[in-house]
């Protein structure tokens, strides 16, 4: 569908050939006055490095196309949650350049006669066309760079399925190196450059698709956490519990629970505080009682020991004739 729309785009080339002239020549009025127009002059200086120029041209050709599919492969088969996204990017990103090229026809400088530009990739024998891939360029779709645009979407899909690992940030270079190429070799204006900088990232956002250091990746609106493991605290170390709480309250502790014994104490110390028996009514032999200012837990202990009966053997034992009464 994209490759029939562009082959309908690249069809009207007589028609937009005086278009795209007048917007190549406003494109390099406008980096004179910002003093970006350097394309004449690295492109002078690459044709006189018969083997640079070469190179160049390699990696014009060849990289733009093989290494793109390759990546979008390798995400397809070791990413699937990064591959929706990054293909849907990637094909956004056509899509806006081919509405650009329709509207906006721009003259790559190799084109723009008398203007002393050298076309380094037909010099290289590739021919004026232009054809990666054997798909036929357009002659008139400078801006923006889908060179760029590429290299761009690729590196940011490198970042995104190899988070773990620091080689990712060789990526980076994949993008400097096709922005250089593309200018020396009078393919794109530097504001082309900038412009596929810019598309490519707009779509990779509209997409989804954005590459974090820490291995979060927003794919298609759901959001893709590669969690790491979670640190063992050191022995010793102070856990702070407000933070497993969603509203940064600490969680109620629940509060001890007396026993039996305990309870029978509390309660034998207040009645003999108040004067009365040792334990709820239960008079042992002493009379325990608050007037003498026992404690509770002294009364509780006698009152307790009234029900027992030390035999000869020495060996305590329960009555319970004296425990009912």
């Amino acid at each position: 569908m994209l490759l029939e729309v562009y082959g309908y785009v690249r069809s009207l080339a007589d028609t937009r050939y005086g278009p795209a002239l007048a917007h190549g020549r406003d494109v390099l009025s406008i980096e004179d006055r910002l003093g970006l127009d350097v394309e004449l002059r690295v492109n002078r200086w690459l044709t006189r490095h018969h083997d640079l120029s070469e190179v160049a041209v390699w990696i014009y050709q060849h990289m733009h196309t093989g290494f793109t599919m390759g990546v979008l492969l390798l995400c397809y088969l070791a990413g699937p949650g990064v591959y929706r996204p990054a293909r849907n990017s990637l094909v956004l990103m056509n899509l806006v350049g081919l509405v650009v090229f329709f509207l906006l026809p721009v003259m790559p400088p190799r084109l723009l006669p008398d203007d002393g530009f050298v076309d380094s990739v037909a010099r290289a024998g590739f021919g004026t066309v232009h054809s990666p891939g054997g798909v036929k360029a357009d002659q008139f779709a400078a801006m923006p760079s889908l060179h760029m645009g590429w290299a761009v979407w690729v590196t940011a899909v490198i970042m995104a399925l190899l988070w773990r690992y620091r080689a990712r940030w060789i990526a980076v270079l994949h993008p400097i190196v096709t922005a250089i190429v593309v200018v020396v070799t009078a393919n794109h204006y530097v504001l082309d450059v900038v412009a596929g900088v810019v598309v490519a990232m707009g779509t990779l956002f509209a997409t989804g698709l954005v590459w974090a250091g820490n291995g979060t990746v927003y794919a298609g609106g759901q959001l893709i956490r590669r969690k790491r493991p979670a640190p063992v605290p050191e022995a010793g170390a102070v856990v702070d519990e407000s933070a497993a709480e969603p509203d940064g309250e600490a969680p109620a502790r629940p509060e001890p629970v007396e026993s039996p014994a305990k309870s029978s104490a509390a309660g034998s110390g207040t009645n003999g505080v108040n004067g009365t028996n040792g334990v709820n009514g239960v008079k042992g032999p002493n009379g325990v009682n608050g007037a003498n200012g026992v404690n509770g837990a002294a009364a509780t202990t006698t009152a307790a020991m009234a029900g027992l009966e030390l035999p000869p053997g020495g060996i305590t034992r329960a009555d319970p004739d004296k425990a009912a009464g």
